[in-house]
C-alpha cells in the first residue's frame, strides 16, 4: 500500500481506539518533527546545559554551609552573591569574539571554566579565594548560557525555535536539580561542601565529545568587524533597551528569590537539608517539564509576548507565596508556580532575543542582555542588602516581585518575532519583520 504524500497522514476509522495519551502530550511536542540534524544539534547542547546546570548551582545549593564556614550573615550573602554575579560581566568579551571569530571556540572555552573553577572551589582555603573562584565560573556560565541559544537561534527550524530553546533550559534545569538530590551531601561534615564542588568537575570529562562533534554556526560569516556597542545603538536599540530592561528586573527578583530560599528553608524554618531538597524537587520538576516544554511550544504558536506576559505573572505570583507563608504545602505550590512561570518565560524571551539581531551582533547583543540581567541580579541583592535589615527577606521579594510585573509593560514596545529567518537575514545590518503575522 502506498504512503499518503506530504505531511498527510492516515485518518483512523470510525472504530479505531483514540490515543488519549498522545493528544494529552501533544501540547508538549514540537509544533513541527525535528530533524535528524537538529536532535543531533539539541543533544549535545543539551548535554552540556544539564552540566552548566549542575555546576554552576553547586554555589547556590551550599550556601547555607559555606556561609558557616566563612561567618556569613544574610547580608554577607547578599554581598557575596554581588561580587561573584559582578565578575561575570567579563563575560560579554567571549559573546564579542563569538561575533567576530565564531562561535565554537568561545562556547568550548567558556564550558571548560565553569567545572574546572568548581574543582579549585573545592580546595579555596578563604572566603576572597573562593568568591573569585565562583566568579570565574558564573563567567563561564554566562558565556555559555548566551552562546549556546545563540547556537540554537542559527541551527534549528524557525517554526521550532522556541521549543528548541527549552530543551536547552531543560538540560540546565535537569542539571540544577540532579545538584540538589546531590545536596544532602554538605550535611555529612563541617566542610562536606567542597565535596560537592569537587565532584562537579566530572563534566570535564564531556568536553573531548564535544570538541569533536560540535560545528561551527551556519550563520557564522568570518570577516565580522561589529563595534562592541552596536546592539545599544541606532536602529537596534529600540529592541535592546526594553529587552535589556525586562533583563534587569527578571534577575533582579529572580536572583534573591532563588538564593534566599534555601537558606530560609534551613536557616530559618529549622528545615534538613534532606527535606528541602525533596520539597524543591517535588515542587520543580513537573513545574519544569511544563513550563520550558509548554512555554516553548506556546512561543512558537501563540506567540513570543504573550508567553512571556501570562509566563511573567505567574513567576512573580508564585515567587511571592513562598516568602509568606511557612507552611510546606503552600509553599511547594509557590515553588511550582514560581518555576513554571519562570521556565516558560524562558523560551518565549530567549527565542526573540536571537531572532531580534542580527547575525553580526547577535552573541555580543545577548550577552549585554545577559550583563542587563547581571546587573538587575546585582540590584536585587544590593537592594536586599539594604532592605532585609529593615524590613526582611519576605517583604524584599515583594517588592522586587512588582517592579518585575510594572516592566512587563515593555513587551509593547517589541514585535512579534515569531517564524523570523535569521539564516536569511544573516548579511542584513537591520533585523527584517517576521515572517508570520
Amino acid at each position: 500500500m502506498s504512503r499518503p504524500p506530504g505531511n498527510l497522514r492516515p485518518v483512523p476509522s470510525r472504530g479505531s481506539s483514540p490515543r488519549p495519551i498522545a493528544r494529552l502530550l501533544e501540547p508538549l511536542a514540537p509544533s513541527v518533527p525535528l530533524t535528524r540534524r537538529e536532535i543531533g544539534i539539541l543533544a549535545l547542547l543539551a548535554a552540556a546545559a544539564f552540566s552548566q546546570g549542575w555546576a554552576s548551582n553547586v554555589f547556590t545549593h551550599t550556601l547555607a554551609y559555606t556561609r558557616v564556614t566563612f561567618g556569613l550573615s544574610d547580608q554577607g550573602i547578599a554581598d557575596v552573591e554581588a561580587v561573584v554575579r559582578a565578575t561575570a560581566l567579563v563575560a560579554l568579551l567571549l559573546s564579542w569574539w563569538a561575533d567576530r571569530h565564531g562561535r565554537r571556540g568561545p562556547l568550548l572555552l567558556a564550558f571548560l571554566l565553569i567545572p574546572a573553577a568548581n574543582l579549585a572551589t573545592a580546595f579555596a582555603p578563604s572566603l576572597p579565594v573562593f568568591a573569585a573562584l565562583q566568579g570565574v565560573a558564573r563567567i563561564g556560565t554566562i558565556a555559555l548560557g548566551a552562546l549556546g541559544l545563540v547556537m540554537i537561534a542559527e541551527e534549528v527550524n524557525p517554526a521550532v525555535r522556541g521549543y528548541a530553546s527549552a530543551t536547552f533550559a531543560l538540560g540546565l534545569s535537569m542539571g540544577t536539580g540532579f545538584g540538589l538530590l546531590m545536596a544532602p551531601v554538605a550535611q555529612t561534615g563541617d566542610q562536606a561542601w567542597r565535596i560537592l564542588f569537587g565532584l562537579s568537575s566530572l563534566p570535564l570529562l564531556l568536553l573531548p565529545l564535544l570538541a569533536l562533534r560540535l560545528r561551527e554556526s551556519r550563520a557564522f560569516r568570518r570577516g565580522t568587524r561589529a563595534p562592541l556597542t552596536r546592539a545599544l545603538q541606532g536602529g537596534l536599540a529600540r529592541y535592546f533597551w526594553p529587552m535589556a530592561g525586562l533583563s534587569f528586573t527578571v534577575a533582579a527578583f529572580t536572583g534573591p528569590a532563588a538564593g534566599f530560599l534555601n537558606p530560609r528553608l534551613v536557616n530559618d524554618l529549622g528545615w534538613g537539608q534532606g527535606s528541602t531538597s525533596l520539597l524543591l524537587v517535588l515542587a520543580s520538576t513537573p513545574a519544569v517539564l511544563l513550563g520550558l516544554l509548554g512555554g516553548g511550544r506556546a512561543a512558537d504558536v501563540v506567540g513570543r509576548r504573550v508567553t512571556e506576559l501570562v509566563a511573567g505573572m505567574v513567576g512573580v505570583a508564585g515567587g511571592i507565596t513562598v516568602y509568606f507563608s511557612e507552611e510546606g504545602w503552600v509553599m511547594g505550590l509557590g515553588v511550582f508556580f514560581s518555576i513554571l512561570g519562570a521556565s516558560a518565560f524562558a523560551p518565549a524571551f530567549t527565542a526573540q532575543r536571537g531572532e531580534l539581531f542580527p547575525t553580526d551582533a547577535r552573541a555580543t547583543a545577548g550577552a549585554w542582555l545577559v550583563n542587563a540581567g547581571i546587573l538587575g541580579g546585582l540590584g536585587g541583592f544590593l537592594a536586599g542588602r539594604f532592605a532585609i535589615g529593615a524590613w526582611g527577606v519576605p517583604v524584599t521579594i515583594a517588592g522586587l516581585g512588582g517592579l518585575l510585573l510594572a516592566s512587563l509593560g515593555l513587551l509593547a514596545l517589541l514585535p512579534e518575532t515569531k517564524g523570523r529567518d535569521v539564516l536569511g537575514a544573516a548579511r542584513v545590518d537591520e533585523p527584517s519583520g517576521p515572517t508570520t503575522p
